[in-house]
């Protein structure tokens, strides 16, 4: 198999579109969560989340630019990367690094500030978005498992 068609992929524009606009999501879900203490908390979420999902994971993170049938500039990549199994081939290794922070960030972050403001005032608002965001991050958990279980318990950080 020569260089070139090994790295061939063709992503439907359904893949593309559905696959980051439920990123997307998630990264709102996380704004919205940080924008209950502080609206410009919110921005600076967004904005930091989606510099690193869609700059660094994306655009850095794509080793087969130019090989694809319908390049998209490393965004077919992303769905792959957060939510199927085997997301990691043709993934420049400093994206696989920098995944599971990307990760603490959209779910730990979120989760922690839902909670502490869970504590000082339940309503169901908070609550839905607990759920959401925990349901985002457990699928993406469970499919990156492997990713994120040699990222955070490697050799390297005993």
């Amino acid at each position: 198999m020569t260089e070139k068609t090994r790295y061939t992929k063709n992503y439907s524009m359904a893949e593309l579109i559905l696959g980051n606009f439920v990123i997307i999501i998630w990264i709102s879900f996380g704004a919205l969560s940080c924008g209950l203490f502080n609206p410009i908390a919110a921005v600076l979420f967004f904005g930091l989340a989606a510099f690193l999902v869609f700059f660094e994971l994306g655009k850095h993170g794509c080793l087969t630019c130019y090989y694809c049938k319908t390049c998209t500039i490393g965004m077919g990549k992303l769905p792959e990367l957060f939510f199927r199994q085997k997301g990691t081939a043709n993934v420049n290794q400093r994206a696989l690094k920098l995944f599971p922070y990307t990760f603490l960030l959209l779910s730990a972050l979120p989760i922690a500030v839902l909670v502490v403001s869970l504590f000082q005032e339940i309503t169901l608002y908070k609550t839905a978005l607990l759920a959401a965001i925990l349901a985002f991050s457990m699928y993406a958990a469970i499919v990156r498992r492997k990713t994120l279980h040699t990222s955070f318990f490697s050799n390297k950080f005993r």
